[in-house]
């Protein structure tokens, strides 16, 4: 693993040579990361946008296969996934690139997608270290931090007047080789100067939660979960801009005689979710919040060994009603 750095003023220009070659998705906004065609277009100076990025790796609507119905019978296409260009995501932060390996996990569980496998293989990612954590952010509490390498290809810390660069993988390696012109060799008080700024970062992230144990002390059958969140509305926010929610549904979109198969984004919150002929099994939004947490804490690290949460804190800060799930799952460990 080899480090650089790049002038603070030189870092767009990149941007501008890399768009000459890759798909860039950035930050456009404070809203989303989108597709860009200069570098101009990338907004450095703010904090984790509304919606991460996971949009771009498993798409909030697709077609999965489309049919025909004709007088010889029905004809199935399967759909075919146009990623032959290859992609960079600049400047995700830490969290957001963490979530990555989390999805790769169950996107190649019990079953291949190729859709999000395709994404995956054509991406390099160049992550920024986070020098301004929000007071919503926790990610210190899940084994992440502002200036966390998993997941990334290349991460950037900003220092005074440049940014190091700490080359993660062998892709990165040949993205920094290949744009040499643009990086210089980082000294050791460049070393030096990061390792005070990554320190200085990590406590600053002052929302904490306990997880130590938490996936044994959380009970299905704890009497706190009717306590916990009687504000809850359902809307879904918190799951829709999660980095590492990955729910689901399947539907079939049909016209005269031919239709697509269209697979899109649902939620746990949602009370139509997993709605059964005989009825709903979660018919309460106590019921379904619970399904989030010992979903995220309990199940999902029973069976990949990771919680399904990487503390970017859009759960709470967006939240319509002012539910904190650091609170919750500090309640609910008392309760269990």
């Amino acid at each position: 693993m080899s480090t650089r750095t790049i002038r603070k003023d030189r870092l767009l220009e990149l941007v501008d040579a890399l768009v000459e070659s890759y798909e860039v998705i950035a930050p456009r906004s404070n809203l989303s990361f989108d597709r860009i065609d200069t570098g101009s277009q990338v907004q450095l100076d703010l904090d984790n946008t509304v919606k991460s990025p996971k949009e771009h790796f498993f798409a909030a609507c697709e077609a999965l296969c489309s049919y025909k119905i004709d007088p010889d019978g029905v004809t199935i296409t399967d759909a075919e996934l146009d990623q032959d260009t290859p992609r960079i995501l600049f400047a995700a932060r830490p969290c957001d690139v963490a979530s990555l390996p989390i999805l790769d996990k169950l996107f190649a569980w019990d079953f291949e997608d190729v859709f999000y496998q395709k994404r995956r293989e054509s991406t390099t990612i160049i992550s920024l270290a986070c020098d301004q954590p929000d007071e919503t952010c926790f990610c210190t509490s899940v084994d992440g931090s502002p200036a966390g390498e998993e997941g990334t290809d290349i991460l950037l810390a900003p220092l005074q007047d440049l940014y190091h660069v700490q080359v993660v993988s062998e892709r990165g390696e040949a993205l920094v080789e290949k744009f040499s012109q643009f990086f210089e060799e980082a000294t050791e008080a460049h070393q030096e100067e990061r390792q005070r700024l990554v320190e200085a970062w990590q406590g600053a992230v002052s929302k904490q939660v306990d997880t130590s144990g938490l996936q044994e002390a959380l009970s299905f059958d704890a009497p706190t979960w009717e306590e916990l969140t009687p504000q809850c509305v359902d809307c879904g926010a918190c799951t829709y801009l999660c980095p590492t929610c990955h729910c689901f549904d399947i539907q079939d979109e049909g016209r005269r005689g031919e239709g697509e198969r269209v697979r899109l984004w649902d939620s746990c919150a949602f009370q139509d979710f997993t709605r059964m002929p005989h009825g709903q099994p979660r018919p309460n939004h106590y019921r379904r919040y619970r399904q989030r947490l010992m979903h995220k804490f309990k199940y999902y690290p029973e069976n990949f060994g990771k919680v399904l949460c990487v503390g970017c804190g859009r759960c709470i800060e967006h939240c319509p009603v002012s539910i904190d799930i650091t609170e919750s799952l500090s309640k609910a460990r008392i309760g269990g």
